[in-house]
């Protein structure tokens, strides 16, 4: 398989895991558990001076605008990196897609960033969008963040040998795959990923504060009901 072919072939398989990968946090996200996707914002917002976030803040309308900002921001980071990590993929394995190592994959897309993820987010990893106690948090969102990691491996190497791997016909002969068919239905798979995840943020910014205004509600002062008691008699 030509070099081109290969970097082609990884960059759309590693594309379509990033966007499982994605609809998959998404959909943690709306069960409760905190992912990296939403957290890893509050987590760089500590390195950020006061002055400068407060300019920032206002720049873009807001706290609740900066963090839909963030959070979009890490969509396209995330989508970014997984079209060039699976570029990376393709190149290196080129020479016999059919035939990768599990144990390297699984080592660099799955063991990897679990560990470095488990390191850069620790003081943030207990959050919890349904209560649950630190610790039990911290397991829960790196076993999350371990699912969706392995989907996105399993997705990029079954993608790339779907598109790069040759066929035996009946005649015990080797032919090329047709990669541009091969490549459209694998593009409509990741437009079905894409659009669930879709629809899980819209959920999410339903179900979020962003259309919060500020007012607070109070309940009558004790004289007031005083006074409406004696109105009432």
């Amino acid at each position: 398989m030509s070099k081109t072919k290969a970097i082609f072939a990884g960059l759309l398989a590693g594309f379509l895991g990033g966007t499982v990968m994605t609809t998959v946090m998404l959909l943690l996200a709306a069960l409760g558990v905190a992912t990296p996707l939403l957290i890893i914002g509050d987590r760089l917002s500590v390195f950020i001076p006061p002055g400068p976030f407060l300019s920032l803040m206002g720049k873009v309308g807001g706290y609740n605008h900066l963090k839909q900002l963030g959070v979009g921001s890490t969509i396209i980071g995330l989508l970014l990196v997984a079209a060039i990590g699976g570029m990376a993929f393709g190149f290196l394995a080129r020479r016999n897609p059919a035939r990768v190592s599990a144990m390297w994959t699984i080592s660099v897309f799955v063991l990897l960033p679990i560990v470095v993820s488990a390191i850069a987010l620790w003081p943030i990893l207990g959050t919890s969008y349904v209560g649950l106690p630190i610790d039990v948090a911290r397991l829960v969102t790196l076993v999350g963040f371990a699912l969706c990691v392995f989907l996105f491996e399993r997705t990029l190497v079954l993608g790339f040998q779907f598109l790069a791997t040759r066929k035996i016909g009946k005649d015990d002969y080797e032919f090329t795959p047709a990669i541009g068919r091969r490549a459209f239905v694998l593009s409509a798979i990741g437009v079905a990923a894409a659009g669930g995840g879709v629809a899980l943020i819209r959920k999410l910014y339903r179900t979020a504060t962003f259309s919060y205004d500020g007012t607070q509600y109070k309940a009558a002062s004790s004289s007031q009901l005083r006074l409406t008691n004696c109105s009432i008699a």
